[in-house]
């Protein structure tokens, strides 16, 4: 990707703001808090100038207070980076039925976590995965958002067939060995067990499940004819028969998925975020701060 290309997809791509709770324990200087001694205004504790030569940071006060007549310096943690990983359901009920469609809201979301990262100065990396890990679509966590921003545009553009998301079991080994942020795209239209399994796997790092959905899985169905339903992990189809009580019974359905979601994904830790028909990087943000 080219200086100007860089700069008209960045135009475009909306950002988001993000924190954590825990403070990161990696060497590199960032944005967040950590646990490394070094540059920074975070104070961690008065230790002795022969253990942390830096006379800049001497304080008298505390030096003329020891006993034994021996200088004291002020240490502070530097602010560290924290890798940042889009872990993402490409399964076939990722298909679009919507105007937009989930895979372009992926696509939208991964194009903002992409330029989000990269100027909060932390890398960032994309594990897509259906029956299992996609090799062709796996990106090393890195501070490139251009390479990022082409590949959300692929998503954009990919074909979706019946397949599975089994392979999000292996996510976790492509997600580095430091503590990271995760943010877990997908519809979650899987069973509890796979849910289950997947944030048992990511347990030291911190999630984010994005739960994608469209309106008109649920909301826009017809509420008297014929239509037909597509299982699009197996691809198998039914025709249905609609009328007033099953189209509630669709919302309530979905209602009821989304208290059990949202159960789930508490009881291991982590708020899940819903991502319904439109992104908006701002309600990230609000996510974070709240």
């Amino acid at each position: 990707m080219n200086g100007y290309s860089a700069r008209l997809q960045e135009s475009r791509v909306q950002e988001f703001h993000y924190r954590l709770p825990w403070r990161s324990p990696a060497v590199h200087p960032g944005y967040h808090k950590g646990v490394q001694s070094g540059p920074g205004q975070d104070f961690r504790a008065y230790e002795p100038l022969f253990r942390h030569p830096n006379a800049r940071r001497l304080d008298l006060r505390m030096s003329l207070r020891d006993p034994f007549g021996m200088p004291h310096v002020r240490v502070y943690n530097q602010r560290s980076t924290v890798p940042v990983y889009a872990v993402a359901d490409l399964s076939g009920s990722m298909g679009s039925l919507g105007d937009k469609g989930k895979l372009q809201l992926l696509a939208e979301f991964t194009a903002a976590a992409a330029l989000s990262a990269y100027r909060t100065g932390d890398p960032f990396g994309f594990i897509g995965c259906d029956t299992a890990v996609r090799r062709d679509l796996l990106l090393p966590a890195a501070h490139r958002a251009g390479a990022a921003w082409d590949l959300a545009d692929r998503l954009s553009k990919l074909h979706m067939g019946a397949a599975g998301a089994e392979g999000l079991r292996e996510a976790s080994r492509y997600v580095s060995v430091r503590r990271s942020l995760v943010f877990l795209v997908s519809d979650f239209h899987l069973s509890f067990t796979l849910i289950d399994d997947v944030l048992a796997s990511f347990s030291r790092h911190a999630v984010v499940p994005i739960v994608v959905w469209e309106s008109a899985e649920y909301r826009q169905l017809p509420a008297v004819g014929l239509a037909q339903a597509r299982d699009r992990e197996t691809g198998a189809t039914r025709t249905l028969l609609f009328r007033p009580q099953l189209h509630e019974r669709f919302q309530a359905v979905f209602a009821e998925r989304r208290r059990d979601l949202t159960r789930v994904f508490i009881a291991r830790g982590c708020a899940p975020f819903f991502l319904i028909d439109r992104f908006e990087a701002n309600k990230v943000t609000e996510y974070f701060l709240q």
